[in-house]
């Protein structure tokens, strides 16, 4: 392996690294809108008086 070699190897890999870490990021921000978006559809229906889970602390 020589130098020229070497230094493809190294761009290669952190260019093949930087593309992951940029895919897993979006990955999360998806992930975290998804849930905000779950948790204000459960606050949305347990305002209307349906969708009670039995998480839900019992009514008075």
């Amino acid at each position: 392996m020589n130098w020229d070699s070497l230094a493809l190897l190294i761009l290669a890999l952190s260019g093949a690294l930087s593309l992951l870490l940029s895919q897993v990021r979006d990955v999360l921000t998806k992930v975290a809108e998804v849930i905000h978006a779950w948790r204000d559809v459960r606050q949305s229906l347990r305002a209307e008086g349906r969708g009670r889970s039995p998480q839900d602390p019992p009514r008075d």
